[in-house]
């Protein structure tokens, strides 16, 4: 085998290197790979016949050369020790040469030769490094996509994608058959290969880095100035963000759940690789996503708790660097000693401080964030039917859905993607031979698409019968074959989707309770030893309304979200909107994620915590919310009233006053009735419309934080 077709077969992106599964979070170097756009972009520009002989160069791609853990598949944080010497000229060289070798003579991981000349070593010229990839894996950090392109070709080539880590991957690179990829003059592709080794970061080595730190910094200084990769992804990487670092601490517990855990939450109900406008999860399987996790954490540590009432989280919180809110909520003073402590702030810390910080975050906050996605029935429902899938999945061996919907990082948009793009080459007759075998692939492509959207919508059926499981007449809202009626999988799917998993809402779920509980804590430091008894309350107290027991319980949890239900059967169910929704009686613009106190306003209705000092800090919330509620509400009626009627606010006489209040009154008397809460008090009601001003439950102190997600692959 030549050296180039060998340092090929060597040539390893991250997702084939180390098993995923075996990972914590901070061992990610890397992002996942866009295939459909290494094959429908990439692969074509190798291929281009215009002109044919044109020699085809891609910028270098980066390889780490990264020692591997003996009898592990994963990379280790350091080099074999590593020496440097200088050897004598012999019968085969007439100068000195240098060697700096990683580990014994025999069973190196790499060694590095450089000749000296007149004293001095080159640093070019009859330069040699030799890789032992029996000790070592050739990790690609930059440039895995350019890389792809050409290692996707030379397997089909070579009939290489057998392993178990690349056979998924196979079907996005059917179309480029041996016969059709024979016709191009490959030996005219360059692609120029730069190794890395960082020789200094070896098992002698006692700073704060290792090489997993090191490779996550290559990967994102370059991409910081070429392509912009996804929020989430840099989030997932990035060692110089002490949120990052708490939000990896968070998904590593969650991504060592098994079968033995209590509850049903696994990695895959993380949506690790986000993309589009609003971070709405893409991901049916997913519950939640990094950008969420990261919100919450970031509000959570930063926040100096300031958020009371309805009005918008204010503040960009991104631009927050000091730690003293964070220090004191993790007891960090204490934890580092204070000359420590005021040295550090959020993007400049050292791995310990990380690390005991981390470990305070992880037992104070973190278990929280993911006991809110355990604990709160509808997401658990949701874990238990995905977890259910995921069974099935592997029970029939379907090697392509697994991937797509249980083990990639967008792996099902770019699955989509590939399969588009694919019908409208052969439409437009873009390939010129093997025709009939790459319509065979479209064809398989479709069948896999089948089956996917068939196991979406077995899932989204099992997650509906599941949350509605409690219900003490099944029947009435079941099909004959005993599954949830197609209206309310409808219904369960739109909640799901607008509601339960936006930023927003799980936001309200997590940093809504710490609020209140540090709020009352403040005045009662005896509360601090109740923090999971308190938390469990709450969570219960929310499950007993999101999960109803009765027909008559679920019509109020539809009503408060959707509107009136009519209609006897669950067949001849029909959602009629009105005023009392939340949404019609608390926020009625789009629910942007600074918008959380908002569905907290909705919690702290259905919370009655037992603790005197919780329960005084709650009421006392509650109260204020209704205030500002009311106020905007009230607003709300009587801007409406006067634009149907033509007329000023100052025209309306006080029988029309008193109209338009009692149309906002019974509008939010409805709300409250279908949450099973206290009723209003009128006279509270009457001084909010007088001294509350209305604008408290609708704008933001300044201008809030955009929340978008956008990033191209590399």
């Amino acid at each position: 085998m030549g050296v180039n077709e060998a340092l090929l077969s060597a040539l390893t992106p991250v997702r084939e290197c180390f098993d995923f599964a075996a990972l914590d979070f901070d061992a990610l170097i890397q992002r996942d790979i866009d295939d459909a756009r290494v094959s429908t972009e990439l692969i074509p520009y190798l291929l281009d016949e215009q002109p044919r002989d044109l020699i085809k160069l891609f910028p270098p791609i980066v390889v780490m050369v990264l020692p591997s853990e003996e009898g592990r598949n994963r990379s280790a944080d350091y080099y074999p020790e590593v020496i440097t010497e200088d050897l004598p000229p012999d019968g085969q060289r007439a100068w000195s040469l240098r060697v700096t070798r990683s580990g014994a003579v025999g069973s190196e991981a790499f060694q590095f030769e450089q000749p000296v000349i007149e004293g001095s070593p080159l640093d070019h010229d009859l330069v040699r490094l030799k890789v032992n990839t029996h000790r070592t894996r050739l990790v690609i950090i930059d440039g895995q996509h350019r890389a792809m392109a050409l290692l996707a070709i030379y397997r089909n080539l070579k009939d290489q994608w057998s392993d178990v880590r690349r056979a998924p991957y196979k079907d996005f690179y059917r179309e480029w058959t041996r016969v059709y990829v024979s016709r191009f003059n490959l030996r005219a592709i360059n692609l120029p290969v730069m190794l890395c080794t960082l020789p200094h970061l070896d098992a002698t080595y006692q700073g704060d880095f290792d090489l997993k730190r090191a490779a996550r910094a290559i990967f994102l200084t370059l991409n910081r100035t070429i392509h912009k990769v996804s929020n989430s992804w840099r989030r997932l990487l990035d060692d110089n963000d002490l949120m990052a670092v708490f939000m990896r601490r968070t998904l590593s517990a969650i991504k060592q759940k098994d079968n033995r855990s209590a509850h049903s939450l696994r990695i895959w109900n993380v949506e690790l690789d986000q993309f589009g406008d609003k971070l709405k999860i893409q991901s049916p399987i997913a519950v939640t996503g990094v950008n969420h996790v990261y919100y919450m954490i970031e509000h959570l540590m930063l926040d100096s708790g300031d958020v009371s009432g309805v009005a918008p989280r204010s503040g960009k919180f991104y631009k927050r660097t000091n730690l003293d809110d964070c220090l004191d909520r993790l007891n960090g003073r204490d934890e580092l000693g204070s000359a420590v402590a005021d040295a550090i702030k959020r993007d400049s810390f050292t791995a310990t401080a990380a690390e005991t910080l981390g470990t305070r975050f992880y037992e104070w906050y973190g278990a929280f964030v993911i006991a809110a996605f355990e604990r709160f029935a509808p997401y658990e429902r949701h874990n238990r039917a995905a977890l259910s899938l995921e069974v099935q999945i592997e029970k029939h061996m379907d090697r392509q859905l697994k991937p797509i919907l249980f083990e990639g990082q967008g792996i099902g948009r770019v699955f989509e993607a590939h399969r588009s793009i694919l019908k409208q080459k052969l439409k437009e007759n873009y390939f010129r031979t093997d025709v009939p075998e790459i319509e065979e692939s479209a064809r398989r492509l479709d069948a896999t698409a089948e089956r996917i959207n068939r196991a979406i919508a077995d899932f989204r059926t099992e997650r509906a019968t599941r949350w509605l499981d409690d219900l003490s007449d099944k029947k009435a809202i079941r099909t004959e074959a005993g599954v949830a009626h197609p209206k309310l999988v409808d219904w369960c799917n739109g909640l799901f989707e607008n509601v339960l998993t936006t930023v927003a809402f799980q936001s309200a779920l997590v940093c809504g309770f710490f609020g209140e509980f540090e709020r009352a804590a403040a005045k009662d430091k005896n509360l601090l030893t109740q923090r999971n008894e308190s938390f469990e309350e709450y969570i219960g107290q929310l499950n007993d309304f999101f999960i109803p027991r009765s027909v008559a319980r679920l019509k109020k949890l539809i009503q408060v979200f959707h509107g009136e239900v009519s209609g006897d059967k669950v067949e001849d169910w029909r959602f009629v909107p009105n005023n009392r929704t939340f949404r019609s009686v608390v926020y009625r613009a789009e629910m942007q994620p600074d918008q959380w106190p908002k569905y907290k306003y909705l919690m702290v209705e259905l919370w009655r915590p037992s603790s005197p000092a919780l329960q005084e800090t709650v009421k006392a919330e509650r109260e204020k919310c209704r205030a500002e509620v009311f106020s905007a509400l009230h607003d709300h009626f009587r801007t409406d009233y006067c634009r149907n009627q033509g007329k000023l606010e100052e025209q309306l006489t006080p029988q029309e006053l008193a109209q338009i209040f009692e149309q906002a009154l019974d509008a939010y008397a409805g709300l409250l009735q279908n949450l099973g809460a206290a009723p209003l008090d009128r006279g509270a009601m009457k001084k909010a419309v007088s001294t509350v001003p209305a604008t408290a439950a609708s704008e933001a102190e300044e201008e809030p934080e955009v929340w978008e997600e956008t990033g191209d692959p590399v």
